[in-house]
């Protein structure tokens, strides 16, 4: 990982690079973080092997400073992409789940222990392309949408306690995997001269296509039975049925009088 001095970005020369660290034995998948201040911030890296790391970087005059603080294996195999925000880790894997992260678990220390049990992942039948937290919006709504094959997927965590989200909305949108999810905010002034907001999903996929999606319509798009819902076991087939009467045709006894004669 690198870090790079943004603020002749607009000038056209080379970037100048502040630092440069490594630690992971797999190659570095995805990265997100937060400042905590103008000279300090949480950096979190997460690899091919499911391994997701956390620093502390901190300014020394000219140069960053970076302190391993802890280290997570939630995750069987490669990290897609991680999301960093209101005390959670949001992440989403090929390893066929999702997964929530509290801060609990990212920076552990004795006041406040790291939990007994581990979040509950959100399983899916395939990889996890991509995560969209939606209370990370300015939308603010108790909501993931999840890339998973062709198929997007809205859940519903406003209750983190329960074994696992409800699924809300689901939709197969692409021919192919879907690989990137963001929420655009479409503001529409009425004749009333009154802005309205209508939010929508977009969403990029390696079908080669870019799409989107009201979101209203998404939360109301879970069909009565989803792929994700157990298959239902068929009905029993009914019991041959057999004819106690043995009938022929006209034509039939006709040809068994032929032979009956011709004998």
């Amino acid at each position: 990982m690198k870090i790079w001095d943004l603020s002749t970005a607009r000038e056209g020369t080379p970037l100048a690079c502040l630092g440069s660290f490594s630690s992971h034995t797999r190659p570095v998948e995805c990265i997100d973080g937060t400042a905590l201040s103008d000279s300090s911030a949480v950096l979190i890296t997460a690899d091919t092997m499911g391994v997701i790391k956390i620093w502390e970087i901190e300014k020394d005059i000219d140069r960053w400073r970076v302190s391993p603080k802890s280290e997570l294996n939630h995750h069987r195999t490669r990290i897609n992409q991680i999301t960093y925000g209101s005390g959670y880790l949001w992440s989403a894997s090929s390893d066929d789940t999702a997964q929530i992260i509290p801060d609990a678990f990212l920076f552990p220390n004795s006041s406040s222990p790291v939990p007994l049990k581990p979040p509950r992942p959100i399983s899916h039948p395939t990889a996890v392309r991509c995560i969209l937290p939606l209370s990370l919006t300015d939308l603010a709504e108790p909501y993931i949408i999840t890339g998973s094959g062709d198929v997007i997927r809205i859940f519903d965590i406003a209750s983190l306690e329960e074994p696992e989200p409800e699924l809300v909305g689901l939709i197969d949108g692409h021919w192919h995997d879907v690989i990137g999810l963001q929420m655009w905010v479409r503001r529409l002034v009425g004749a009333d001269g009154r802005t309205r907001i209508e939010p929508w999903i977009i969403s990029a996929s390696l079908d080669g296509t870019i799409r989107k999606w009201r979101l209203s319509e998404l939360l109301t798009s879970l069909p009565l039975e989803s792929p994700d819902s157990k298959p239902l076991l068929p009905a029993p087939a009914p019991a041959p049925t057999m004819n106690t009467q043995f009938e022929l045709t006209k034509e039939e006894e006709d040809e068994l009088a032929e032979l009956l004669d011709s004998d």
